[in-house]
């Protein structure tokens, strides 16, 4: 970076969400700086895994400027979103430079800017920086007990590819959100067996109702009351997925809106994974104690505290365990202001927020609601770009 050379706004992050901010900044007259991690825009999503669609169907997953062209589907595709992504920059207007690797943010009060630092040393200023890495940055798998002494093959959910990969194989499952439950039924159509360790009971919903996506439904819940809200869902699911308490998966113990707040775990919308866990074909198991060798002991069953304190402990040889224990942001590491983030790695602010001590400094995508993450990205990237572009617009006038 040369001496002086300021930028009005960076983007970290180039997926839907800096994208979409970056688009927005643009359209309202800035010229922002977008680093990507990745090769290429879109490579996250390419590195998904086959017959991935998204849940929250094609009118409410439409980001700035960008909706999906009919040939889409319903439901668009992993492809049909790596499309979208890829031709954002031409479409919108701004650049992107990709193969960056952001290693820290910090604030330089003197300066009243921020200093942005590769982890190869290249370094950029801004006036404002807006964090668009997502929740999904460093995957997360337990130190359980043993497991240096697993013989077999260990993944996060984030490297499955291909369920025909795991042919004939014993395949162990952890985990209870969206991808945990898609990589299950989608495996039992080639593993010997698939099995799923469950450490807290999902909550069911149906991907559409009505004919509209279930985010549909979401905006409209966002209106009422959390007790309205976790009694209308729990009427919901007991309607269209039923019991399953005979299965492994009892009720939930815990209201819905009280779980998400705890996890950011939106309910399991994939409905298969009912269907396949009703037939046998995908058996659950509560959460992993701890391994041995080839042998992984498991509690028997999935339930509250004292029903898992209580629970017998059953024994798997799986051949291959899939982590779908989740991620960790990494912004306490990233963003080099304290207090920034809540215990659990979270931004404590989100869209056009502000944390006191971090002027100009806004994150995006952080929030993953009921009426679908897109759908809030697209309303957050705007709300960001007038907020940078009023702030801005006052540290001029104040320069003047």
């Amino acid at each position: 970076m040369k001496v002086g050379d300021i930028h009005d706004v960076a983007v970290i992050g180039a997926g839907p969400a800096g994208l979409s901010v970056a688009y927005e900044l643009t359209k309202a007259g800035l010229t922002p700086l977008v680093l990507e991690r990745t090769p290429a825009v879109g490579d996250v999503w390419r590195s998904h895994y086959d017959g991935l669609r998204l849940n929250t169907g094609r009118f409410f997953s439409m980001l700035p400027g960008s909706k999906f062209p009919r040939s889409a589907g319903a439901w668009p595709s992993r492809d049909a979103v790596v499309r979208l992504l890829e031709t954002f920059p031409a479409r919108g207007g701004f650049a992107v430079q990709t193969g960056i690797e952001i290693e820290k943010v910090s604030y330089d009060r003197d300066r009243d800017s921020w200093l942005i630092t590769s982890n190869d040393n290249q370094q950029f200023e801004s006036r404002a920086v807006v964090m668009a890495i997502g929740t999904c940055r460093i995957p997360l798998i337990p130190e359980w007990e043993g497991k240096e002494t697993f013989p077999g093959e260990i993944i996060h959910s984030s490297r499955f590819k291909r369920a025909q990969d795991h042919a004939g194989k014993h395949v162990l499952v952890i985990g209870s959100g969206n991808s945990a439950a898609e990589i299950a039924s989608r495996l039992t159509e080639y593993a010997s067996s698939v099995t799923v360790s469950v450490r807290t009971p999902p909550y069911f919903l149906p991907k559409s109702l009505g004919g509209i996506p279930f985010v549909g439904w979401g905006i409209w819940l966002k209106r009422l009351p959390d007790n309205l809200i976790n009694m209308l869902l729990s009427f919901l699911q007991r309607r269209t997925t039923g019991d399953l308490t005979a299965y492994g998966l009892p009720f939930p113990a815990v209201p819905l809106t009280r779980q998400y707040a705890l996890s950011n775990v939106v309910p399991i919308l994939y409905g298969p994974f009912a269907d396949d866990v009703r037939a046998g074909r995908i058996k659950i198991v509560g959460p992993i104690q701890k391994i041995s060798g080839r042998t992984v002991h498991v509690q028997s069953t999935v339930g509250t505290a004292q029903e898992k304190h209580d629970a017998a402990v059953t024994t798997l040889e799986p051949d291959v365990i899939i982590a779908g224990t989740g991620f960790r942001t990494g912004i306490p590491e990233l963003v080099q202001i304290p207090g920034i983030a809540d215990e659990k790695g979270r931004s404590k602010v989100s869209g056009d927020q502000e944390f006191e001590g971090a002027p100009r400094l806004y994150f995006i995508g952080q929030i993953n609601p009921l009426s679908g993450q897109l759908r809030e990205i697209r309303l957050e990237a705007g709300r960001i770009a007038r907020k940078i572009r009023n702030r801005l617009g006052e540290k001029q006038s104040r320069s003047i």
